[in-house]
């Protein structure tokens, strides 16, 4: 196998743009907050096309802090309101 293999090249791509912060992530994370768990398993890379470090991830009662500590990017993700 080479890694100058455009299959390859492909193939590795694919994997690093699914670790980045995106939608998807965001609802697998609200998910694991619905039930209660206290970590995530997965590692999730930075937006910022600059930087791309892994996020840190902090599980707290009703949110969830996920922070850069390389660029400083943040965001924070609250539970849906339950009426």
């Amino acid at each position: 196998m080479n890694v100058f293999n455009p299959e390859m090249k492909e193939f590795s791509e694919s994997g690093f743009e699914a670790k980045k912060f995106s939608p998807d992530i965001e609802k697998k994370l609200l998910k694991a907050l619905d039930k209660g768990k206290e970590t995530f398993p997965d590692l999730i890379q930075c937006p910022n096309r600059q930087c791309g470090n892994p996020l840190k991830i902090e599980m707290r009662q009703e949110s969830i802090l996920l922070y850069c500590t390389n660029c400083g990017w943040e965001r924070m993700l609250k539970r849906a309101q339950q009426l």
